[in-house]
């Protein structure tokens, strides 16, 4: 029972693998395990083609001292089809690691680097994904390394640790097993606190401009624990994928707000970050819905009643978005994806 009501808390915390960091190296995303109670490390990969969107996390925890609670989920759009979305969760005997290394094996399901390629496993049955990333320069570090938090020794750390990659691989649903190649992308967090403590609300944007520059944002709103609303940056990659802007944002004004219908959450739909003390504003308008999950969906009624005593209604919203730049460095118009991981109001 204990590592069901733990992993209750993980099954959401999954999905909010996010960005935030600069001058990021393979050691920061690396899996790492700290001894503490909160202490939650994810990675998430993207892909998109023309008839695909994918979201596909791996995660251990150490809710419960001592054990290495771990998952997967995944979030599956295919153009005219439904949405498939899913979580698996192992225990520590299911668990494997390699020092030192980018390696997860939670049951039959993998990810791993080698050879200059990121590839990741997933099998839930009808559905199995396997998927190769050779990414191109372009790591974005968006809490500058371990961003502290109130309590001394507490932090998060969230990166990007490759913003754009040529992806290829299969995906079989049932006994048709499909080619498929696209771009993507690898998103990480790392944090010794459980995020619930110190947010309700975490977000990243990802765009590209037709110029060939890309435009990230990112961070969380903080809950009534954390000494200030939000930590949210901004980055701007140029062609060859380096850092040519970024900054902390300073200032948020919402234009519009919008009730989603799914969760039934009131989030933004545009707004103006205001960053480089007060020189640059980016604004970010979501267009068109990807998909809308609830994290208490596809999971057992055991499991959802330990995760509604954390959280009132946890959701992951896609979208896609528009983004404006206005800065003296650099200015430009890009378009995107949205991703928002609601805890709570």
């Amino acid at each position: 029972m204990q590592r069901r009501i733990y992993f209750s808390r993980l099954v959401l915390l999954g999905c909010l693998t996010v960005v935030l960091s600069f001058g990021l190296q393979a050691q920061d995303f690396k899996t790492q395990h700290f001894p503490e109670e909160g202490y939650l490390q994810a990675w998430n990969f993207t892909f998109r083609s023309d008839r695909h969107n994918l979201f596909a996390t791996f995660l251990v925890s150490n809710f419960g001292p001592g054990s290495h609670n771990n998952g997967i989920s995944l979030l599956l759009k295919t153009k005219d089809q439904p949405v498939f979305y899913s979580t698996r969760e192992f225990d520590s005997e299911e668990y494997e690691f390699k020092k030192g290394q980018f390696y997860q094996r939670s049951g039959d399901n993998w990810m791993e680097y080698k050879n200059g390629i990121y590839s990741f496993y997933m099998n839930y049955g009808d559905r199995e994904i396997k998927l190769d990333y050779k990414p191109r320069r372009g790591s974005v570090p968006i809490s500058n390394g371990k961003f502290p938090l109130v309590e001394k020794g507490k932090f998060v750390q969230a990166d990007i640790p490759f913003s754009y990659s040529t992806v290829t691989g299969t995906i079989r649903y049932k006994d048709v097993i499909e080619e498929v190649k696209g771009v993507g992308g690898l998103e990480h967090i790392l944090t010794n606190e459980a995020v619930y403590q110190y947010s309700k609300k975490w977000e990243i944007v990802r765009s590209q401009t037709k110029d060939g520059y890309r435009i990230f944002t990112g961070g969380f709103i903080g809950n009534s624990n954390f000494p200030g609303e939000y930590f949210r940056r901004v980055a701007v990659l140029n062609p060859s994928g380096s850092l040519v802007l970024e900054g902390t944002v300073e200032k948020v004004e919402v234009l519009e707000w919008e009730k989603e219908p799914t969760s039934g959450y009131t989030i933004p739909k545009t707004e103006i970050l205001t960053f480089g003390n007060g020189s640059c504003q980016l604004s970010v308008k979501r267009t068109r819905p990807i998909a809308t999950m609830s994290a208490l969906e596809n999971i057992s009624s055991f499991l959802r009643f330990f995760i509604q005593l954390f959280f009132a209604k946890p959701y992951q919203i896609h979208w896609i978005a528009e983004l404006k730049l206005n800065c003296p460095e650099y200015s430009g118009e890009g378009k995107g994806y949205h991703s928002n991981y609601l805890i709570n109001e």
